[in-house]
């Protein structure tokens, strides 16, 4: 555990806990103004090539980079408990991984919750990544995606094994959410030593999300999901994160179903740490990923 990270997570700790009162936030996201994604970095526009559309009144976000580029296209998803925009956290998280990988990435800024449910955001999910199949042209496709993000990845996979569709080459999953109804009482054990989350506001998050129907289904919470046939994983997890507590249970039962997975977990990692990308602890990860993503070019 390096010294910046414990500095890191001891700042994070001054501020009030995302998710931490759940009637407030109830209140508060049934009544907030339209969410707005933050804007794109001049950084990025500098360094990648930008393509923006709209489909269904959902934009999708593709930058290819000016140099560099490989045969590698990214499905990113991005978290925020499924109720908040895309973060300039994420902006950073992604240009990590085109800086490591040298891959186009395509972010789709999905419909959020409370204002919609899951069907609208996913059905953007599943039209983005049939789109970066129906143009490929040799490269390798990876999904990756953080926190509800990486719950995302994990759903559009077990939707697609589950209609006999071709699947993602590998999932990279930081701090995913597995389980929308938080049910693991060990994870209320955990809530003093996380900075940013809290088990009540999340379930709050996640019935919004999961709207109509139980948040505990596989296709809601893959924790409980069948996952023989799902495609190789990697895992990257805190453990000062109450999420730790399903990460290793789903990394357990992955490996059980003969799912080829790293797991790999950081002492002193708050959630989805990686964002900040100056961490020595979140350079680890993007050359991981690095790594990951060449030999998968490789093995073409």
């Amino acid at each position: 555990m390096s010294v910046f990270l414990t500095c890191a997570r001891l700042l994070m700790g001054l501020a009030p806990k995302i998710l931490a009162d759940d009637v407030k936030l109830h209140k508060y996201l049934l009544n907030r103004p339209s969410p707005q994604a933050a804007p794109i970095p001049a950084a990025l526009r500098s360094s990648c090539q930008i393509e923006e559309r709209e489909h269904q009144g959902q934009r999708v976000v593709t930058l290819t980079p000016r140099t560099g580029k490989r045969d590698l296209h990214v499905l990113y998803l991005h978290g925020g408990a499924y109720v908040n925009p895309l973060h300039h956290s994420h902006w950073s998280i992604i240009s990590a991984v085109i800086g490591a990988t040298g891959a186009t990435v395509t972010v789709p800024l999905y419909a959020l919750a409370p204002e919609h449910d899951y069907r609208v955001g996913t059905a953007l999910i599943d039209t983005v990544f049939d789109s970066i199949v129906s143009a490929r042209k040799g490269e390798r496709i990876v999904v990756m995606g953080d926190s509800a993000g990486g719950n995302a990845a994990l759903t559009l996979a077990l939707r697609r094994r589950d209609d006999g569709l071709s699947l993602p080459d590998h999932l990279f999953l930081f701090a995913p959410w597995l389980d929308l109804s938080m049910r693991d009482a060990e994870m209320r054990g955990l809530e003093n030593k996380d900075v940013m989350l809290a088990v009540d506001g999340a379930r709050v998050c996640g019935r919004m999300w999961a709207g109509d129907i139980s948040p505990e289904l596989p296709y809601m919470s893959p924790l409980y999901a069948d996952l023989r046939g799902m495609p190789p994983m990697s895992i990257f997890q805190g453990d000062r994160d109450i999420f730790v507590v399903d990460a290793r249970k789903f990394a357990v039962k992955a490996q059980v179903a003969g799912v080829t997975l790293d797991y790999h977990e950081y002492p002193g990692g708050f959630h989805v740490f990686m964002g900040l990308t100056f961490l020595p602890e979140a350079k680890d990860v993007f050359r991981k990923v690095e790594a990951v993503t060449r030999y998968l070019g490789n093995a073409a």
